[in-house]
């Protein structure tokens, strides 16, 4: 029997969500800034949209980058919305499936190093560990949940901007 969380949307509750939106985005263009070209090379003038690139690679490539994306987008809106309403907890299981599968699906995806794995994938493995434990944190109650789920977006976001160098799909899909 599922119980209802009792979250109750105060103030405080808002505040701490809007911080932890700016927070996210802060990190994310502090990495962007500390990313050497990152920033020139995003300028308007360069940044344009093509599919092609992405429509190129394999099934697995495809479905990596779109569950990436969907994470990406929902992050926000999940720290904005009222925390234990109905629409928080449908984004929050799509989120948590999309994160799970694009770190599953990592594991198959080894293009770049002759098969190996590589050090990105620490985040795959984090991912797979720490989706079910905030999870659970949320069926528990446990205000540590918003602060697990706030470190795997910001995970999300640091292994994200790796696919915005040089020579990998993003940065065909954005600047070449």
């Amino acid at each position: 029997m599922d119980l209802p969380l009792k979250h109750s949307d105060s103030a405080r509750d808002r505040r701490t969500s809007l911080v932890i939106f700016i927070g996210c985005f802060v990190v994310m263009v502090a990495v962007l800034a500390l990313t050497p070209g990152a920033l020139g090379v995003a300028a308007p003038q360069r940044l344009k949209f093509d599919l092609a690139p992405l429509l190129q690679q394999s099934w697995l490539v495809q479905f990596h980058v779109w569950t990436v994306a969907t994470a990406l987008l929902l992050g926000p809106v999940q720290f904005v919305l009222p925390k234990g309403t109905g629409a928080h907890r449908v984004f929050g299981w799509i989120w948590a499936s999309a994160m799970l599968a694009t770190a599953i699906a990592t594991f198959f995806i080894r293009d770049m190093r002759d098969g190996q794995l590589s050090p990105i994938h620490i985040f795959s493995l984090m991912a797979l560990i720490g989706v079910p434990l905030a999870v659970w944190l949320a069926r528990v109650k446990a205000m540590s949940h918003a602060r697990a789920m706030t470190g795997l977006y910001i995970g999300l976001v640091i292994a994200g901007v790796t696919a915005i160098a040089p020579g990998r799909v993003i940065w065909a899909m954005f600047f070449s």
